[in-house]
């Protein structure tokens, strides 16, 4: 079956998952175009890659960007980052949600998103509680295909440095192998999986809404590597 997923959107290319899913779609041979939204030019170049530098404040008056066969969107903070919970709401779901929005409006038909495990909108974590407040609302636009996932802990290199983040993860590494049966689920995930499967679902997966849990990613992507 062909690959109608052509043109694609990027929102959050700068950080740890968006990056990694930025180079698996300009590796990827069927899709021809590539156009990121950055609020800084990034320091690649690629035939396929557009980028518009945007500030997302102003989303709305870009509406006329918002357009392609499928738009991801991996925009994100952390609270120590935003400084506020205010401002940290304004990324992670304001920003999202508003170009969710313009996508729906522009006639796209397949959306991905980052959200977390454990969201819920009725969470008292305020983190967990945006996160799941998200899902509810990108479900409400009743996209042709709306893809969720929902990673653990993510492992990689970020381009900023977060002591505590690091220390979390060097501890997330040492205990997983301790998690298991249902504590599987809390096993630390490498930022290459989640984008994989984010362009891995939206191609494959067809029309409908798909939540993928973290061991759920972390389970296709290793069937996939075992069977190439």
């Amino acid at each position: 079956m062909p690959n109608i997923v052509k043109h694609v959107l990027l929102a959050g290319a700068s950080g740890l998952t968006g990056g990694q899913l930025l180079q698996l779609l300009l590796a990827d041979h069927d899709i021809e175009r590539v156009t990121a939204l950055v609020r800084t030019p990034l320091p690649v170049s690629h035939p396929k890659l557009q980028q518009q530098v945007i500030d997302f404040s102003t989303l709305e008056a870009r509406r006329e960007l918002v357009q392609a066969d499928a738009v991801f969107c991996c925009l994100g903070t952390t609270m120590r980052q935003a400084g506020s919970q205010a401002h940290f709401k304004t990324v992670d779901y304001f920003y999202p949600l508003t170009l969710a929005m313009l996508a729906k409006m522009n006639g796209v038909k397949r959306f991905a998103a980052i959200s977390s495990l454990g969201a819920n909108a009725d969470s008292g974590n305020f983190y967990l509680q945006v996160k799941g407040q998200l899902e509810r609302a990108l479900q409400a636009l009743d996209f042709e295909q709306l893809v969720v996932v929902r990673p653990s802990l993510l492992l990689g290199e970020r381009k900023q440095f977060r002591a505590a983040e690091r220390l979390g993860i060097a501890a997330g590494k040492l205990v997983a192998p301790l998690l298991c049966g249902p504590l599987q689920r809390y096993r630390p995930i490498a930022a290459e999986a989640v984008a994989w499967n984010l362009l891995n679902a939206v191609v494959h997966d067809g029309p409908g809404r798909h939540t993928l849990e973290s061991a759920q990613l972390a389970a296709r992507y290793e069937q996939a590597r075992c069977t190439h």
